[in-house]
């Protein structure tokens, strides 16, 4: 569950309550992600749609009660984690603004991303010899895509649009037929995703000289 609000001035006087680098004049909103605890593992995804002040994976996991933060590698198709062992994070690494993360969190909480409007940059999409999925957020400058088709038809070489349901702990999954769209769901800005792409692209396309990188950035020992 997701909530936005571009209340400057709300913002500014509970501006004291987070610690963001950015001066309270910058701050314009917040998204809010509903964050889960279940039986077995408690996985959530959340994004960085805003600028937060947090350049590392531990300081995103301490500001939200979780223990692992993980990334996305498109190109080995696999997760690479950050781990709180009590004492220290263990192979911590850098954040990206734009980006999503897989978050194991400890509790039930909101989790509430504070700050001001990053500038979108188009997300680097790949294929690679094996699956080709590749971790996205909505962009904040898109309410224009409702729809998981929407958003696959405009990025094009999009077969596959997923998302993760917390409380299931599993993927659900709208895929392109060709001739249709099988499972549609609702998306909406910020929110989380994992698409499935045919060939390499950029996506949103003029979206800035720079790309966030599908390559998670060097961990920091």
């Amino acid at each position: 569950m997701k909530n936005i609000m571009i209340l400057s001035l709300m913002l500014v006087l509970i501006g004291s309550m987070y610690a963001l680098e950015s001066a309270p004049s910058e701050v314009v909103g917040f998204v809010k992600y509903g964050c889960v605890s279940t039986t077995g593992t408690n996985l959530n995804l959340v994004a960085l749609p805003l600028e937060t002040g947090y350049t590392m994976a531990s300081d995103l996991g301490n500001a939200i009660g979780a223990d692992v933060v993980n990334v996305w590698d498109a190109a080995g198709q696999g997760w690479l984690s950050a781990s709180n062992l009590g004492f220290m994070w263990v192979d911590d690494f850098a954040l990206q603004d734009g980006y999503t993360y897989l978050v194991n969190i400890l509790a039930d909480t909101d989790v509430y991303i504070v700050g001001s409007l990053i500038i979108q940059l188009g997300y680097n999409l790949i294929t690679t010899t094996g699956t080709n999925l590749n971790l996205i957020m909505c962009p904040m400058n898109r309410s224009d895509l409702t729809m998981a088709s929407e958003l696959g038809n405009d990025i094009g070489v999009c077969d596959v649009v997923n998302k993760w349901d917390a409380a299931g702990q599993g993927w659900l999954s709208a895929s392109n037929l060709g001739f249709m769209w099988v499972d549609d769901f609702a998306v909406d800005i910020a929110d989380p995703l994992m698409v499935n792409v045919t060939s390499d692209t950029v996506w949103p396309s003029g979206e800035g000289d720079n790309k966030v990188s599908q390559k998670p950035a060097k961990v920091r020992k």
